[in-house]
């Protein structure tokens, strides 16, 4: 059921003079959150954007991990997309592709990467892209893959956590991004609870949610070091 019939059910039943049921507002908020995350995650990763256009620097970014997410999140939206799932359930994986191709471009050119790189990625994610619309990836296939892609979730993050601890700083990196992110995965864990996502969805954001939780914590402890050391020299 779309949004508008879940809503159209809760006022048409309290205009009745009676309360609608667990199972129906639970629906209902399941499906209100989904597109939410939806509407929050098409400017998640902007302040990410703005600050290193502001300081012309990726420094301190882990382009492995970047380039990791985003496989992960390719892997998300297909999985949505090839089981029927409603679009509520994962339409924020395609925003974020999105913002995080643009990131991607801005972590090439400012860290000068190979070329072979930003090829790879691009002949990698369209090769993937050919699959999914001839068929090729079938249901069965795509939650095995799914499986996996929690183990890909994890090494997405860890360079980024490894490199932030090893330098006490976390460079760039926006604290903003990866709160929305911890935010955003205590909202999933229920929609997709609601919305028959599966298991291996629901581990995947309990992990996200533990990753991107010492993220956060890394940016209130390492975050202004370096700019107080930079300002004491």
């Amino acid at each position: 059921m779309s949004l508008y019939e879940l809503l159209h059910d809760c006022l048409n039943t309290v205009s009745h003079g009676h309360l609608p049921s667990v199972h129906l507002l639970k629906q209902t908020v399941s499906k209100a959150l989904g597109f939410a995350i939806i509407a929050a995650a098409c400017i998640v990763k902007i302040p990410q954007i703005l600050k290193i256009s502001k300081n012309n620097s990726a420094q301190g970014l882990s382009l492995l991990s970047f380039e990791l997410e985003q496989l992960a999140l390719s892997i998300h939206g297909s999985y949505g997309f090839i089981l029927g799932l409603p679009i509520s359930a994962y339409g924020e994986a395609i925003v974020l592709i999105l913002q995080n191709t643009f990131l991607l471009a801005q972590i090439y050119i400012l860290s000068k990467a190979p070329v072979w790189r930003p090829f790879l990625a691009i002949s990698l994610f369209g090769t993937a892209l050919a699959c999914i619309s001839t068929g090729m990836v079938t249901p069965a296939l795509i939650r095995i893959v799914y499986d996996l892609n929690n183990g890909i979730v994890l090494a997405a993050r860890l360079p980024q956590i490894y490199q932030n601890f090893v330098s006490k700083s976390t460079g760039q990196l926006s604290g903003t991004v990866y709160m929305a992110n911890f935010l955003g995965c205590i909202a999933r864990v229920f929609t997709t609870l609601q919305d028959g996502g599966g298991y291996a969805m629901v581990r995947g954001f309990l992990l996200g949610l533990l990753l991107n939780g010492t993220l956060v914590c890394q940016v209130l402890l390492y975050g202004n070091k370096a700019a107080l050391t930079k300002k004491a020299d």
